[in-house]
């Protein structure tokens, strides 16, 4: 209930909380297209046979503080995809604080997969177009972090796809 609320005085404030976790290849994850304007895979002059799509990489670094949070992108125009999480700096991060990254299957409300965030940790998730990804709101519960560990508000995560 009280992300909720957080999460509507955020956009009655005129913010953005998804900006603040979301670089240009987050942002751009399903809309990637060729010279002609169309989606990569899907041309027939990519110099592929039999209208297989030319494998792409796309890779970030993300600071993840309170308020920060992405939305699900349901248009995924790729067959498969492996994704890539690694955190650093989030020591003793709790769950109940939100920042974990989710796997849901689309058209449903059914949780499939939970990566929480552990520092100096690897996730490698393979997925098919049918399996949707997001991280949960970080609430106003994570600035308790800062009474043990004053440098530090949020933590970070490197965060790679590799589409098929």
């Amino acid at each position: 209930e009280e992300e909720e609320e957080e999460e509507k005085e955020a956009a009655a404030a005129g913010g953005d909380p998804s900006s603040c976790s979301q670089g240009e290849s987050s942002q751009e994850e399903t809309k990637r297209h060729n010279d002609t304007g169309e989606p990569w895979g899907n041309s027939e002059n990519n110099g592929c046979k039999n209208g297989s799509s030319v494998p792409q990489c796309a890779g970030e670094l993300r600071r993840w503080t309170r308020g920060c949070y992405t939305l699900v992108h349901d248009a995924q125009t790729t067959e498969f995809a492996l994704d890539l999480l690694l955190f650093c700096g989030c020591e003793g991060w709790d769950v109940e604080w939100g920042g974990f990254t989710s796997y849901i299957a689309k058209d449903e409300d059914e949780e499939l997969l939970t990566v929480n965030p552990e520092n100096n940790c690897l996730a490698l998730v393979y997925r098919d177009r049918d399996t949707l990804k997001f991280v949960k709101y970080i609430n106003h519960r994570s600035v308790k972090q800062t009474a043990t560990q004053t440098e530090t508000t949020g933590f970070w995560d490197f965060c790679f796809v590799y589409y098929e």
